[in-house]
């Protein structure tokens, strides 16, 4: 991936999200910085590795995921020049599985000054009751 210093954090998510609602592997692998990390939505460990993180979205393409950006509950926090910290909220799309929705939460940490702006990614369903609105009864 080119730098990005000309680029936003929010063009950084779109394209993110572009590259995985269309199955472009290769251009969504190369948005991962080398060393990064995924805290993976549909998976119960952390990926810290580039092959670990290549599978995972190998078999969420091959279910035919796909994510739908609530921009509106997109918050950025700035930690520098170049380092983003990005936490909203998205709806997966599963296909494979009667075109289930789950809506998730992600953060992810760019750097602007990286070709591979994605230094960590974490993405996490929203418990049933809070994703109707709802809060846990207390005891």
């Amino acid at each position: 991936m080119k730098n990005n210093r000309d680029q936003s954090p929010e063009i950084i998510i779109d394209y993110w999200a572009e590259h995985f609602n269309n199955g472009n592997l290769e251009y969504l692998l190369n948005m991962y910085h080398k060393e990064a990390t995924l805290l993976p939505t549909f998976l119960s460990k952390a990926l810290s590795t580039r092959e670990q993180i290549e599978d995972y979205f190998i078999k969420t393409i091959e279910g035919q995921a796909s994510v739908e950006l609530d921009h509106d509950k997109t918050i950025k926090k700035r930690f520098s020049e170049d380092i983003y910290l990005m936490t909203g909220a998205y709806t997966f799309c599963i296909k494979t599985k009667d075109n289930a929705k789950y809506l998730s939460w992600f953060t992810f940490l760019i750097d602007l000054s990286a070709d591979s702006p994605i230094k960590h990614h974490h993405s996490s369903r929203v418990p049933f009751e809070f994703a109707l609105d709802r809060s846990t009864p207390q005891p």
